[in-house]
């Protein structure tokens, strides 16, 4: 099992977009730095503002970073237009000054400092974090959770089954009843093949479910350049919506 912390990411907002900075995890040498940028700006905006954001956050935690911008749809910012590459790394080199690349960096370069687990717990103290032991406890409950889950549907769709079976052959009166039960399962079955069965209300919502299912893929299957570019036109607006909820949130946090 593995010793230390798992830290929760810091979030914070900036406006025109918000940052997400992650500790690195136990044996990484980066921590990661996501400016996700909800209003359309330059991209020389976003180079200057990861280039900024890079200082801060290496002046606040002198860990070496790993960051990227992604836009409200959760696509990386094609950046090769003004610099090398699409990410910016950073560190504190030797001489306690601060080095930004968009550029590959030499391994010998990235001090090892991440691999002191006291000191990155001494450095991230401000931040909620779980220990491993506390998440190996919780996967641990929710294992359990679901094989107690798998036990009480054995019970139910095979012990009691099989009980009333057999205290269907030693009970005259319990006999009558499963008599009893088993008619009128056989009533409705009948009624509800011929047609004559009132249906639910929940059963009507689910027939036309299913039929505005089978309608929608009829057509789906005639045009399916037109439903590839609908599925993707919903991704994206599933993607840009979660963002603006979560930069409202940090917006309504900070106030």
């Amino acid at each position: 099992m593995k010793t230390g912390r798992k830290y929760e990411p810091a979030r914070e907002t900036r406006g025109w977009y918000y940052v997400e900075y992650q500790p690195p995890p136990i044996g990484n040498k980066y921590a990661v730095l996501n400016l996700i940028i909800t209003e359309v700006r330059p991209k020389i905006e976003i180079v200057t503002a990861m280039e900024k954001e890079m200082e801060m956050w290496l002046t606040r935690y002198p860990v070496p970073i790993f960051a990227s911008a992604w836009n409200d749809k959760e696509d990386i910012y094609d950046l090769s237009e003004i610099k090398p590459k699409n990410h910016l790394i950073g560190f504190l080199a030797s001489d306690n000054k601060i080095r930004l690349r968009w550029d590959t960096v030499r391994e010998e370069e990235i001090p090892d400092m991440t691999l002191d687990q006291e000191y990155l717990d001494n450095l991230y103290s401000d931040l909620d974090f779980k220990t491993y032991v506390e998440l190996d406890v919780e996967r641990q409950k929710r294992r359990k959770a679901i094989r107690r889950g798998r036990f009480l549907i054995f019970i139910w769709l095979v012990v009691i089954p099989m009980t009333i079976l057999i205290f269907e052959f030693s009970n005259d009166f319990l006999s009558a009843v499963m008599f009893l039960y088993s008619v009128s399962i056989g009533i409705e079955t009948w009624l509800e093949l011929s047609g004559k069965l009132p249906k639910s209300r929940g059963e009507k919502e689910k027939a036309e479910e299913e039929r505005l299912k089978n309608y929608y893929y009829h057509h789906c299957q005639m045009n399916p350049e037109s439903f590839k570019r609908l599925m993707l036109e919903n991704l994206d607006k599933m993607a840009k919506d979660r963002i603006t909820k979560e930069a409202g949130s940090l917006k309504i946090s900070k106030r």
